[in-house]
């Protein structure tokens, strides 16, 4: 039995504290053979187990756990409902922001309603825009007012926005052609495209199925702004074939509001992606550069070593045998840094592969796959 297997034997023990640790454990090792054990513990264990086991969940950031950590923004546990509008803020799904914006306008607790506003700001999805307005027009306490308005902030740097009233007009303008509209004909706007079987498992196939070659175009050099901009153009590339599609398999056509709708749930559901992409760069380019800062330190040495020699007028030594090794074994782990970043974004998008998954296809065969 290897430590997965065992820190998820010991989730059955009879002591609180051995449950606590495996707990914890299996967070940090964010493994996805530990969600449905972990799941159980939400359903049946102590109340500090139980939020314990809410945060590991949203370590491991596997979107099947999404469903139970919803269901725990209805616990009858503040401390429980806490964790969980915290823990929905790691994912970028329509779900869980539908769930964030219920808890900010309904949850008793201040803290809960606050803590749903800053993970809908880190989510960042302009879909969350007009109820953190709404909730900002009202009369609340000052700390969820703060949350409201940081999150508002949050989704305008997000999103490029040089402003928070840059986000606001902009979410306005949209709001606006949709309320021209009659308001049978808002609602039924709203329920189509809520209402598309599938949704959510075609457009985290589309993203992951767009995105699978990027490592291809990007690089160590890239940064964060670069990055999220290949991306972009990445998905919006294909975007049109993948609403054009939803279009023909469901037999209906799709307003200038809900392709914006659906491009945001596109553009959110890549977040985990774009999240670790980002890291994964920043700890390279650190990584080179305490590299490159090291070797030229050891150059240093030798320049003034040379300097020395000549100004003694002693012949110059060839280069230590030692430093040489060190100096040549520096260049290898650099390139070797620069060329393994195809390789582990490659692994991240096999994190993500699963996503695909296999989506039941109606008798006309419409295919999927966007040339």
């Amino acid at each position: 039995m290897g430590k997965i297997g065992k820190l998820i034997k010991q989730l059955e023990d009879d002591d609180p504290s051995v449950r606590e640790h495996a707990i914890l454990e299996l967070g940090d090792l964010r493994d996805t053979q530990a969600v449905g054990p972990l799941i159980k513990v939400i359903q049946q264990d102590t109340i500090e187990n139980r939020r314990y086991a809410i945060v590991a969940l949203s370590e491991i950031g596997d979107h099947s756990s999404i469903e139970i950590l919803i269901f725990c923004l209805m616990d009858y546990d503040e401390g429980v409902r806490l964790a969980a509008s915290r823990s929905l803020g790691k994912f970028s799904s329509p779900q869980a922001i539908s769930a964030l914006m219920v808890s900010l306008k309904k949850d008793p607790s201040v803290q809960v309603k606050s803590r749903s506003a800053l993970s809908l700001g880190g989510i960042g999805s302009e879909i969350a825009v007009p109820d953190l307005l709404t909730e900002s027009k009202l009369e609340r306490p000052p700390t969820l007012l703060y949350s409201i308005d940081t999150a508002l902030k949050m989704i305008a740097k997000k999103n490029g926005y040089e402003s928070m009233d840059e986000l606001i007009q902009s979410v306005k303008v949209k709001v606006t052609k949709h309320l021209e509209k009659p308001e049978t004909e808002q609602l039924s706007e709203k329920e189509i495209i809520e209402m598309i079987p599938n949704l959510w498992a075609y457009i985290r196939k589309f993203v992951i199925q767009q995105l699978e070659g990027i490592q291809t175009m990007l690089s160590v050099e890239s940064n964060e702004k670069v990055a999220e901009t290949k991306i972009a153009e990445i998905l919006g590339d294909k975007f049109w074939q993948f609403s054009n599609f939803l279009e023909r398999k469901n037999n209906l056509k799709l307003s200038d509001f809900q392709t914006d709708v659906l491009w945001q749930m596109c553009w959110d559901t890549s977040r985990p992606i774009r999240v670790e992409i980002f890291q994964m760069i920043k700890d390279h380019r650190i990584e080179i550069h305490e590299i490159e800062r090291y070797r030229k330190w050891l150059d240093t040495i030798e320049d003034e070593k040379e300097k020395t020699e000549t100004i003694y007028g002693d012949p110059i030594m060839p280069e230590p045998a030692q430093i040489k090794a060190v100096k040549d074994e520096t260049k290898e782990t650099a390139a070797d840094l620069v060329r393994s970043i195809s390789g582990e974004i490659e692994e991240i998008m096999d994190k993500y592969s699963a996503w695909k998954g296999k989506i039941q296809e109606d008798d006309d065969k419409d295919s999927f796959e966007i040339e």
